[in-house]
């Protein structure tokens, strides 16, 4: 009796370290499938997103070629009225810096804009233009950190009044700075401490080496349709109702093709086109945004060129064989 009694113990131990082990098989297998089923979606989103960079990539060669073509085609660059030499000619929409979206691909829309010259790093009086007069403090903020701008570009050793140099930054840990010489690149701004505070708007991108906005942008005036709801209204002291108006016809034309003249007042059409420039530039900006099949993420993917076939700068190389490219930016 005690040994059967001994026995079946024995038994129900064996049982409970079969379940136990068969419980930590069960629990490895869910982890693993479930790293597994992670490591596909992540697999998946990463063959998405190469997928989509190839194809804003392509989108944006084709929306180059276009506008340089129609540039070829019509000489009349200006935008937001009707083009007569363009009755009947060609086939194909018209391709301009006015944003007007193009549907290229199931899953892509490409658009043209303008570079804006806002905030520039060669002139500094562009960085208090938004800025009232009476905020002081505002003021007083822009001008410190244009003291650490001008201690980081200049090429002496002497600290401005609330600027940087060499030895402030070997004590905020960063031994590399400054430059003392020209920005290279725009995105060097955000080194700078306090820049957060003074930068009140986009910064004008750097040109490439050789290149430069003057050369090819003879108008001071902002585009109208790359210029930013708040910058409209504030150049044209608009109501809130009015701005409301003024973006409405700014979004016939670019979706319809309806005029400004046919969806703006005489008198506000006239305001707008005194504060604002509507012929292209010879800088464009070229935004191709792709979607996932599923529109759960998407792909964009955002390149600065020079468009005006008729200069040498446009090229990369010296046997004009090649386009440069100022800027191109992904996300």
């Amino acid at each position: 009796m005690r040994n059967r009694a001994k026995r079946k113990g024995q038994r129900g131990m064996a049982l409970v370290m079969v379940l136990g082990v068969l419980a930590v098989t069960m629990l490895m297998v869910a982890h693993i499938m479930t790293i597994c089923e992670l490591a596909s979606k992540d697999a998946y989103v990463a063959a998405e997103r190469s997928l989509m960079r190839y194809e804003a990539e392509s989108a944006i060669a084709r929306t180059f070629w276009m506008h340089l073509v129609d540039r070829n085609y019509f000489s009349n660059r200006k935008m937001g009225s009707e083009d007569d030499s363009r009755v009947g000619s060609v086939s194909f929409d018209p391709w301009m810096a006015d944003r007007r979206p193009h549907e290229l691909f199931e899953h892509s829309t490409t658009y043209i804009g303008t570079v804006e010259k806002t905030i520039s790093l060669t002139n500094t009086s562009t960085f208090k233009a938004n800025v009232d007069i009476e905020d002081t403090e505002t003021l007083e903020l822009i001008n410190d950190f244009l003291d650490v701008l001008g201690d980081y570009t200049d090429t002496d050793s002497a600290r401005k009044l609330a600027g940087m140099e060499q030895d402030d930054y070997d004590a905020e840990g960063i031994p590399s700075l400054p430059r003392n010489g020209a920005f290279q690149f725009r995105e060097e701004l955000y080194w700078l401490p306090g820049w957060q505070d003074a930068v009140l708007g986009e910064v004008t991108i750097v040109p490439p080496r050789g290149k430069s906005f003057s050369s090819n942008n003879s108008n001071s005036k902002p585009s109208f349709f790359s210029a930013s709801a708040a910058d409209i209204q504030r150049l044209l002291d608009l109501t809130d109702a009015e701005l409301e108006t003024v973006l409405d016809a700014r979004e016939q034309w670019t979706q319809n093709g309806i005029t400004l003249e046919d969806s703006l007042s005489a008198d506000l059409l006239l305001n707008i086109q005194n504060q604002f420039n509507f012929n292209e530039s010879n800088v464009a900006e070229y935004v191709a945004s792709v979607k996932s099949p599923d529109g759960s993420f998407r792909q964009i993917l955002r390149v600065v060129r020079e468009c005006d076939l008729s200069k040498s700068t446009i090229y990369a190389d010296k046997n004009a064989q090649t386009f440069s490219v100022w800027t191109a930016l992904s996300w």
